[in-house]
């Protein structure tokens, strides 16, 4: 029965209940015309009426309980939406571990009638406790390291299937007594699992032995799972990335150290043994000139080694974006070595989205490039341009120094000015670095790079 159907049932039974009834009395019931005939006959219409209203009622009664489960499992289905939703935005919106877990067990608390909620992640063979949520933290801390095949998290894996107890008291399988004295007796420990692989395992626990046993329940602890241990595995590749391009960087800075510092400290060893000799000759008028050059090249470290601090420190503060950043060092730049540096930025630039990556390696190239100026190109003058062609940023460093013939062999002595190093930073964001030099007429390096948003404005329009 539906409310459409009710409706015209309302209409049409009390018409052809009359209709019926007053045939009945012109015909087989004639004889109810007269008193008392007609108590008879309204006692009859209202028996009639009552019934109609009973059923009518209890129809309506049906269809409001019907209407009240429906709402209460839409609601819980919404529930376990938001829950799934609460895990995908955590994933998406960080690559933390430890935040997204968080706020996965949160959700999972919010949508179950679990109490406790707690992440397991695998490390080849062992099982390392990363989150808790809920009541009874310490009990659960009692064990943070687990064995595949051990507890019911390590028996999970094993199986490579949820396993649920409802008598947590008395399962011998469940090595922590303080979770027992806190008197839990549900557990819940389900696989999280990324392309066959098990990379970790959700557990959510209950004191009331009755909770987490309806299929409505472990169908959504299933679907956070799934998202989860993606979410995982991502984070995890995020991690691994990370410390690839952490080792990368520490392979640069060596280099450039190797470049310069390493150099000048083994001059300056080379130079102290032959100043002992010198002076054990008795020489000390020769002794004094190789104290001086050794004075002028431990001058030249100092200056080195401030502005790779300064450098290191522009690459990883945070600022307002790449043009700020460069201003902010050209101008430290400009102060340290004496030469009258710019930055002569496109107002097009301001509205460029660089990832953060890119902006890094833009600001490192830029700080190797004007090194060099300093260094090598006995320059007076030197300008960093940001310009935008063809949808690609353009970074520009020049300057008015004497040059050189980057085909030509450096001299004894001289670092390769760091080209390699910018090449590969250019290269590891998807850019292109281009060197036009020659003797006499300065050098210009130029680095294109794609763009990867879209302008401030578009996006206000938006």
């Amino acid at each position: 029965m539906t409310l459409t159907r009710l409706r015209w049932l309302a209409i049409a039974a009390p018409v052809a209940f009359l209709a019926v009834l007053y045939v009945l009395v012109h015909t087989a019931l004639g004889t109810l015309h007269d008193f008392p005939g007609l108590l008879v006959l309204f006692a009859w219409a209202a028996i009639g009426i009552a019934l109609f209203s009973f059923s009518v009622f209890s129809v309506v009664k049906r269809l409001e309980r019907r209407v009240v489960d429906q709402n209460r499992e839409l609601e819980q289905r919404n529930r376990e939406l938001a829950a799934l939703l609460a895990v995908g935005r955590a994933s998406s919106a960080s690559l933390e571990l430890r935040e997204l877990v968080e706020q996965a067990m949160e959700a999972i608390l919010d949508v179950t009638s679990a109490e406790a909620a707690e992440v397991w992640l695998r490390n080849d063979d062992e099982l390392e406790l990363v989150g808790h949520a809920g009541v009874a933290s310490d009990a659960f801390a009692q064990r943070t390291s687990l064995a595949v095949g051990e507890g019911l998290p390590g028996l999970a894996v094993a199986r490579g299937e949820a396993v649920v107890v409802h008598e947590l008291t008395r399962d011998e399988r469940f090595v922590r007594p303080r979770v027992k004295a806190a008197g839990f007796e549900t557990y819940c420990a389900l696989p999280l699992r990324h392309r066959g692989e098990t990379v970790g395992v959700l557990g959510v626990a209950a004191r009331d032995p009755r909770k987490l046993c309806t299929d409505d329940e472990l169908r959504l602890l299933e679907g956070v799972g799934e998202r989860l241990g993606t979410a995982i595995a991502n984070a995890r590749l995020h991690n691994r990335v990370l410390d690839g391009a952490v080792v990368e960087e520490r392979v640069r800075i060596a280099r450039e150290l190797h470049d310069g510092l390493a150099q000048v400290l083994g001059y300056i060893n080379t130079q102290t043994l032959a100043v002992r000799r010198l002076l054990a000759a008795g020489d000390i008028g020769a002794a004094q000139e190789q104290l001086a050059s050794m004075e002028r090249a431990a001058q030249r470290v100092y200056i080195d080694i401030r502005e790779a601090i300064v450098g290191l420190r522009t690459s990883t503060a945070r600022s307002a974006g790449l043009g700020p950043s460069l201003a902010d060092y050209v101008a430290e730049f400009a102060r340290m070595s004496g030469i009258a540096a710019r930055v002569d930025a496109d107002p097009r630039t301001a509205d460029v989205v660089l990832a953060p990556s890119t902006e890094i390696q833009l600001v490192r190239i830029v700080q190797e490039a004007l090194s060099n100026v300093r260094k090598h190109a006995r320059a007076e003058h030197a300008c960093v341009r940001l310009t935008v062609e063809d949808g690609r940023l353009l970074v520009e460093v020049e300057d008015d120094g004497r040059g050189f013939d980057p085909a030509a062999p450096a001299p004894t002595g001289w670092p390769r000015f760091g080209l390699q190093t910018m090449r590969e930073r250019a290269a590891a964001v998807g850019g292109r670095l281009e060197l036009d030099s020659g003797p006499g007429r300065g050098t210009s390096l130029r680095v294109t790079v794609p763009t990867h948003g879209e302008a401030r404005d578009a996006r206000a329009a938006c």
